[in-house]
């Protein structure tokens, strides 16, 4: 049985990451209670972590006690570098935390590796690891992520169950992202109708995949080779794309919608070409097609403050940092509607 492990990612900020794959997650969840569901916080800002334990408040001091004892994914990094560099350690699973026993919100098919701000401060260890003089240090030094969830894989359980993964990192590509991208074998790529997050897209087939979109360009003279370099000549595999994940805005500006609809036409049509001239980094045929997902507006905000899944969502009124906020019925069940489309093509 092959598990499925998603990375939801684009080399832009600001395009809805940690909220898709909040989302995705808790919701797969609910609707496949058979199978466990794991998401992996590979960001140092954790921000994910903090909504899967319960939100503004409660997920921050929950997350705090996983990182005093050093339990998140920096303390993983650095107890391999303190006490076994080249081997697992035999407790990997102890990183990997029941969400429900610390959100009774959440499914209890649901689990976090968490997130921690020292990260950033791992980067350096990584770099140190991948440079020693040793054969295959640059391997082992970005397969620590994928030491984690090859353990949790092979767990014993009472019965074999199916496992599903959604990784989430921020839009840097540290070597901690490039640990994030190896340890995947699907690639959710969450954009928005702007320039930027259109060259964030174009960023990622570069960097991961070694795909330049501009003839002009002499690629094999350009940095964001190195890490597709090194990959091929580790002989690792680079995940596939499986789809583009479109967050809408809206507004009611025609001009502004103009401009918005040319973005969306831009990115379809480059999806389209890519796919067209490099069907080898997709899953297959009937893969990488832009997915329409609503805005979540306030939906975002309140969730991120209840640490709550968006279908079970009481419309009601919150109140947030003392601002009253309501949460609209229609805006979830439309949400939603675009969320079970995704979610049943994965």
């Amino acid at each position: 049985m092959k598990n499925s492990k998603y990375l939801i990612w684009n080399n832009k900020g600001g395009v809805g990451k940690t909220f898709l794959t909040y989302m995705l997650a808790v919701e797969y969840a609910l609707i496949h209670p058979e199978e466990d569901v794991v998401i992996v916080d590979a960001c140092p800002q954790s921000n994910v972590s903090e909504m899967i334990l319960g939100g503004n408040g409660a997920g921050e001091q929950n997350l705090s006690k996983f990182r005093e004892n050093n339990l998140t994914i920096a303390g993983y990094i650095k107890d391999r570098y303190e006490r076994s560099k080249s081997a697992k350690l035999g407790t990997e699973l102890d990183y990997f935390v029941r969400v429900c026993k610390s959100n009774h919100k959440m499914p209890e098919n649901l689990f976090l590796l968490p997130g921690d701000v020292d990260l950033d401060i791992c980067s350096s260890i990584i770099s140190y690891l991948g440079a020693a003089p040793e054969r295959g240090a640059w391997k082992k030094s970005r397969m620590l992520l994928n030491d984690l969830i090859e353990s949790f894989e092979q767990r014993k359980e009472t019965e074999v169950r199916k496992k599903i993964f959604f990784i989430d990192c921020n839009p840097s590509f540290a070597n901690y992202t490039e640990m994030a991208v190896l340890a995947s074998n699907r690639i959710i790529i969450p954009c928005t109708a702007d320039a930027a997050s259109l060259r964030g897209v174009i960023n990622l087939f570069k960097l991961v995949y070694g795909i330049s979109l501009s003839p002009s360009e002499k690629l094999e003279e350009n940095i964001f080779l190195m890490f597709n370099s090194n990959a091929h000549e580790n002989g690792l595999r680079l995940p596939l794309i499986h789809s583009f994940v479109l967050n809408r805005s809206r507004t009611n500006l025609e001009s502004a919608a103009k401009a918005f609809q040319a973005h969306v036409d831009e990115i379809e049509k480059l999806a389209a070409s890519v796919k067209k001239n490099h069907a080898d980094i997709f899953l297959d045929a009937d893969y990488g097609k832009v997915v329409n997902i609503k805005d979540g507006n306030t939906l975002a905000s309140i969730i991120n403050h209840e640490g709550i899944p968006l279908s079970k969502l009481p419309p009601i009124k919150y109140t947030i940092y003392g601002q009253e906020t309501q949460a609209n019925k229609s805006q979830i069940e439309r949400l939603m509607d675009d969320l079970n489309k995704l979610i049943k093509n994965l």
